[in-house]
């Protein structure tokens, strides 16, 4: 299964980004994984638009389905289970989701009831992925 994290608005260099980046590189141990910023939501809309049959989008916002960290684990592993290619990531720019963006996202998950900036909303994310696989592959990480 591949995972993709589609990050609307900008990106900024510094501490969260080398957080984010290396996750990502412990994800890649375990599948394949890619970063796809838009800072335009043509990209994001582009994206959607290409993205392959049997991928599987979960749009992240407020009032979205939340878990705790090994029942998110149990639903990334049944989505691997079920032959899942692709998840998709998608984190909305400033302003959150364009209208209709909703409606495309096959699950609409929360990190939390509270908001965060952007970039740590990332670096969370890309975290609870890794702290996942680490809990479907039996690593220590999660204790």
């Amino acid at each position: 299964m591949k995972v993709t994290f589609l990050f609307g608005g900008k990106e900024k260099a510094g501490l969260f980004q080398k957080g984010i980046d290396e996750y990502v590189s412990r994800i890649r141990k375990s599948l394949s994984a890619e970063i796809h910023p838009a800072k335009k939501e043509g990209a994001i809309v582009r994206f959607l638009d290409a993205r392959p049959r049997g991928s599987y989008l979960i749009g992240l916002a407020e009032g979205g389905k939340s878990f705790t960290s090994k029942a998110f684990a149990g639903f990334l592993h049944k989505l691997m289970e079920r032959g899942t290619k692709e998840v998709v990531f998608l984190i909305g720019g400033a302003d959150g989701f364009a209208p209709g963006w909703r409606e495309r996202c096959d699950a609409i998950c929360s990190l939390s009831p509270l908001t965060f900036s952007h970039q740590l909303a990332r670096l969370v994310l890309v975290e609870q992925v890794y702290r996942a696989l680490s809990i479907i592959n039996n690593r220590p990480y999660h204790r």
